[in-house]
């Protein structure tokens, strides 16, 4: 499987539609799977959060658009537009400082 740029522009576009209308103002959808590995697009509006939640084996998030910031026992990291991150081996939640989207790896399982 392969997904071009401007699909996933495409996409990003489409999912930001969907956060727009979503009373939660985000919206997620798998983008690609391989075996236990997952590419899922986020999308958030300004404002909006994630609320606090566990990391699972493995995860690193790109922005793709916009900026994000990621909170976990009393420290942040603000990742904006092209920023890669390791989410931190705890309870987390994530606020976007502005609308955005990112993609998130994941380990199912």
């Amino acid at each position: 499987m392969h997904v071009t740029s401007a699909e996933l522009d495409e996409l990003v576009t489409k999912e930001w539609q969907k956060a727009s209308a979503a009373e939660n103002g985000r919206s997620a959808v798998a983008v690609l799977k391989d075996g236990r590995l997952r590419h899922t697009l986020i999308t958030l509006l300004k404002g909006c959060k994630m609320n606090d939640h566990s990391k699972p084996a493995s995860a690193t998030l790109q922005v793709l658009r916009g900026a994000i910031v990621v909170n976990w026992e009393g420290e942040s990291k603000t990742i904006e537009h092209g920023g890669l991150f390791v989410l931190p081996d705890a309870v987390h939640n994530v606020v976007a400082t502005e609308d955005c989207a990112f993609l998130l790896s994941t380990l199912a399982g």
